[in-house]
């Protein structure tokens, strides 16, 4: 037996030793011989805005000196928490990238499955720019752990990592290299004001822009003089946060946050005081700028609640957004999820500025349709998957969440099959009348025309 392989495990909970994601780390070091492991917490101690540098350089040292990297993260708004994300951030600041040049790299992800896809992508695309080698990790659930069938092909994984870091294994690169182009300088042409905005609507415009010659800065103008409505800006970067979301759910269990910013008044008085939410964005590597994960990371004082159900919202986005699919998805899966009712993304990618002036001001105009229609979008597999998670989760967690859970059965969002009263007499009859083969044939012979017997007689009527 040789020398022992130096791993490292960074821990991206801010729980620091009390992470769940953690413990799937450390059972996997601790079930593999001729290891020699540690821990960075980087999720505790980069959750508040101030870090002791001292920890920071010794995190670096660990990480020049190991041979492999465990990523240990839960899932925090379709992503890794922000608290990694700076991480990154802060390595690259220093100039000190190439800590993780030609490292073997895999994760264990937390979460309820809740768009943990992201999350792995947006970890794998970051570790593969890095110049590191990514083998494809696991995504667990709370009691994987606790079953033995799932603790053997947790050890028989350990044991392939392990080997293909002895061997210097060849992996198969799963991110598309981003290509290094800038998006066609957005030169609007910004006639006389129009007529006075109207006040009825409430609506809130969310940037994290602050450079007023840039491609979002324009797009922002322009969907200002377009929209009919007053519009108040909310720069994120201006908030005083004293940290990032610490994941003790104290929100959940007690109500306040335990943060003393005043974050969650102020977010929930936005949410429920605004009609419409437009969204300026910029994009940063593979990702949102980082101010937005620290954000939509400290919404979570609203619990699950889908905060923004009902009301109308959109996104202008600077940046390579056609080279990112992950972020497309993560903004579609928001709205889908929380019925937010987006009316589009529009980025700046766009090569002809008239062309991209006339998309944001229709998307203006439109937007003040829909809202004052109340129109509701239909929802697609994104949002019907991420609402049955979050709805199994409440339901069983119903009496420790339980401001989720009376949001939930007030909306009538717990819509379990088993309690479709109708449905289920439905099945027990057809279940009994299908054992006789006339009636399976007779059913064939019908199914066409008795599928859609109730729409066709509503569509054939006049009724609205």
């Amino acid at each position: 037996m040789g020398e022992a392989t130096k791993v490292v495990i960074v821990n991206a909970s801010p729980k620091g030793e009390y992470s769940l994601t953690l413990q799937y780390a450390r059972y996997l070091v601790t079930r593999e011989p001729n290891i020699d492991w540690s821990i960075i917490h980087v999720g505790e101690q980069l959750t508040d805005m101030e870090y002791d540098k001292a920890w920071f350089d010794g995190s670096l040292a660990l990480l020049e000196q190991c041979k492999a990297v465990i990523w240990a993260t839960p899932v925090y708004t379709m992503l890794v928490p922000w608290q990694l994300i700076r991480f990154f951030d802060l390595v690259r600041q220093a100039g000190r990238n190439s800590v993780f040049k030609d490292k073997y790299a895999t994760s264990v992800m937390s979460c309820f499955h809740y768009f943990d896809n992201l999350a792995e992508q947006w970890l794998y695309g970051t570790c593969e720019d890095l110049g590191m080698h990514f083998m494809e990790g696991f995504s667990v659930d709370n009691i994987d752990l606790l079953k033995a069938e799932f603790r053997s092909s947790m050890r028989f994984f350990m044991q392939e990592f392990h080997q293909a870091t002895l061997n210097r294994t060849v992996m198969v690169r799963r991110s598309n290299v981003l290509k290094d182009v800038s998006s066609p300088v957005f030169k609007p042409t910004l006639g006389e004001a129009s007529a006075a905005k109207k006040r009825d609507i409430r609506t809130v415009l969310l940037t994290d822009e602050q450079n007023s010659d840039s491609n979002l800065s324009a797009m922002i103008k322009v969907f200002l003089a377009a929209y009919p409505n007053e519009v108040e800006v909310v720069d994120i970067n201006d908030f005083p946060y004293e940290g990032a979301c610490q994941g003790c759910l104290r929100c959940e269990l007690v109500g306040p946050c335990d943060r003393k910013d005043g974050f969650q008044d102020f977010y929930q008085d936005l949410v429920n005081t605004c009609d419409v939410l437009v969204h300026a964005m910029n994009i940063e590597g593979r990702y949102l700028k980082p101010i937005w994960k620290l954000f939509l990371d400290r919404t979570f004082s609203n619990g699950h609640r889908t905060s923004m159900m009902g009301k109308h919202t959109c996104y202008l986005v600077a940046g390579p957004l056609g080279q990112l699919s992950n972020v497309r998805e993560f903004l579609e899966g928001k709205d889908r999820v929380g019925k937010e009712n987006s009316m589009g993304v529009i980025s700046d990618e766009c090569p002809d500025s008239a062309h991209l002036q006339a998309l944001i001001e229709q998307l203006a105009v439109r937007l003040d349709r829909a809202c004052r229609a109340k129109y509701q979008k239909g929802v697609n597999f994104l949002g019907v998957g991420g609402m049955k998670i979050f709805r199994d989760l409440i339901y069983g967690m119903r009496g420790v969440v339980r401001d989720d859970h009376r949001f939930y059965k007030k909306r009538k969002l717990y819509d379990f099959p088993q309690k479709n009263l109708k449905n289920q007499l439905f099945n027990l009859f057809m279940g009994v009348a299908t054992t006789f083969k006339f009636v399976r044939i007779g059913a064939y012979q019908n199914m066409k025309p008795l599928y859609i017997l109730e729409h066709k007689r509503l569509v054939d009527s006049d009724r609205l």
